[in-house]
């Protein structure tokens, strides 16, 4: 038997196993509550519900800060004993697996967790027709030869609203499965596929297949990007690898490639043209590419400007109506746009979005330039929700930021022996900072959305599946992803001048579907909305508990 290393006794009260026992029981603990909350303690009756997402979020913020302690306090007493404990021992083989295999769990872990709460969401009538059901419904009368075309933005094709011209791209992959769940699965691939992207750029510049990982990682954990997937659809949402791939092959002068992947990113919306424009100034600044870098800041604002003041309006037959999100700042002067910057709202916004990669990003300045047009779009815009975790409009923005602090860490260690030698240390402060960063996980969602499911919406949704094909149809907002594969479908006005009996007159709708527990605060209550509905003209076709189906009687879809 070997004798124990001098060091090792300095815990001399602590046997080894009962130490390798302490910090397994730590370690799994600490996955436990970051991959559920300690939920499924909550389900097992074993403790009482928390109360508030922020509560959820504590578990695994103090678990994970334990199991840290607990690590620290050996490293600090004792180097020997800290390698020789079987949790690092895991941690070090799995870290020295190749990159590949590392990120391709990832993505298979990523992708089955928000693939998952976005299936339980749309099962329990979470999802919305905005936008799920918008972009949906366009593809799929895409495929029936109707280009775009939403009933539910009014009538229009969708590039009247946002320039989009990537849903007809995602067409043909739509016709393998006809089905909401399907834009679901395309976005979630998307954002997953970044793993690798962001893992490939860090390796590449740094040369540590650690710090790949690490990156790669922290990733997975941020939140804005996790909370788009879980807020339905976007179709924006679906360029953001292609924003990495721009920017390697820019990095690698393959030119070609570069172009055919910013035509993707542009097709995402028609504010991804800053994009372009800001690729293009980083390649005439940076890169010294000043043909380049000319055409695509002059084609980008030429483009830009044809898209929101001709093409959109041409097609919807009215103003372009994002603009009046930026009104304010065309009456303001120069002073008041320095204060749409640096007021508290906005600081806040930009450590929010920095902050989980430690601020790195702003040791590296021209990488950090290329955040600035999404952020500026974000932080400038009189509506609070550009500036919210909640949605979706830190697309465009998280790549760079991620670009950026892999740059600003390469910084960092060519320039500062102090960090070089202690980039393990700063890893696990990134990565603890991401943790404590991250919100509440996957689980949680999936367990808020489960715990709404109930026998009478899997009642609702099977009978919604029943409605025919080329019926026209009014609903509610929640009803409409399931109603999605129709020509015309019509959602309730939340708007209490507008009564639900009007809209089935106005759009001739085949059929009426409502439910008391999904009607509109404020609007007509629903006992007088069915006489109304019936004195139209339409006949009760199925009701359940509080759940009807009404029919025109002239209806001729049977």
């Amino acid at each position: 038997m070997v004798p124990p290393k001098p060091s090792q006794r300095q815990l001399p009260l602590i046997p080894m196993t009962l130490l390798n026992l302490i910090t397994w029981a730590a370690g799994i603990a600490c996955l436990f509550f970051v991959f559920t909350n300690g939920i499924p303690l909550i389900q097992a009756g074993i403790i009482s519900e928390l109360g508030s997402k922020s509560r959820y979020v504590q578990t695994m913020r103090i678990s994970v800060a334990v199991f840290l302690a607990v690590l620290l306090l050996i490293r600090w007493k004792s180097e020997d004993l800290f390698e020789d404990l079987w949790v690092v021992r895991a941690i070090r083989n799995f870290l020295n697996q190749p990159l590949d295999m590392i990120t391709t769990l990832f993505f298979m872990v990523y992708s089955f967790a928000l693939i998952l709460v976005g299936f339980i969401r749309h099962a329990a009538l979470e999802t919305r027709a905005f936008d799920l059901g918008i972009f949906s419904q366009a593809v799929w009368n895409t495929l029936q030869g109707d280009f775009l075309y939403s009933s539910i933005k009014g009538g229009i094709c969708l590039l009247g609203d946002h320039f989009s011209p990537i849903l007809a791209l995602i067409a043909p992959l739509f016709s393998l499965w006809p089905d909401p769940r399907m834009l679901l699965i395309l976005q979630v691939f998307a954002a997953a596929s970044c793993i690798f992207l962001i893992a490939q750029i860090a390796r590449e510049k740094t040369g540590n297949h650690y710090v790949a990982v690490l990156f790669s990682l922290a990733y997975c954990f941020f939140l804005p990007t996790r909370n788009a997937l879980h807020e339905d659809f976007h179709p924006e949402v679906l360029v953001d690898p292609f924003i990495l791939l721009c920017f390697i092959f820019l990095e690698k002068n393959r030119i070609s490639w570069f172009l055919m992947s910013l035509a993707v990113v542009i097709a995402g919306k028609e504010n991804m043209l800053m994009v372009a424009f800001i690729f293009g100034f980083y390649a005439w600044m940076f890169k010294k590419m000043r043909s380049l870098g000319t055409v695509l800041m002059l084609v980008s604002v030429v483009i830009f400007v044809m898209e929101v003041r001709w093409a959109i309006p041409k097609i919807s037959g009215q103003p372009y109506l994002y603009q009046g999100f930026y009104q304010h700042l065309l009456k303001g002067s120069p002073l008041d746009w320095l204060g749409a910057v640096f007021n508290g709202d906005s600081i806040e916004y930009i450590l929010k979005v920095f902050s989980p990669l430690l601020f790195l990003s702003f040791f590296h300045g021209p990488t950090l330039i290329l955040t600035l047009p999404v952020l500026a779009q974000n932080i400038l815009s009189n509506n609070d929700v550009f500036r919210s975790f909640a949605y979706h409009y830190t697309t465009g923005l998280t790549p760079f930021v991620f670009i950026s602090a892999i740059y600003g860490w390469d910084v960092l260690v060519r320039r500062f022996s102090w960090f070089s030698g202690r980039q393990v240390l700063f890893g696990c402060l990134l990565l603890f900072v991401s943790l404590m960063r991250s919100g509440p996980s996957e689980y949680y969602y999936f367990w808020q959305s489960w715990i709404h499911r109930s026998p009478h919406r899997d009642m609702i949704r099977e009978k919604l599946n029943s409605i025919p094909e080329k019926a026209v149809v009014v609903t509610h907002n929640n009803f409409i992803p399931q109603l999605s594969e129709r020509k015309y479908v019509y959602q309730f006005d939340y708007n209490p001048t507008v009564t639900k009996t009007e809209m089935a007159v106005r759009h001739n709708a085949d059929f009426v579907i409502f439910d008391r527990e999904f009607w509109e605060r404020g609007t007509l209550a629903p006992g007088q909305t069915l006489l109304n509905l019936q004195a139209a003209g339409y006949e009760i076709y199925f009701q359940k508990n509080g759940f009807y189906i009404l029919q025109h009687r002239d209806s001729q879809v049977r």
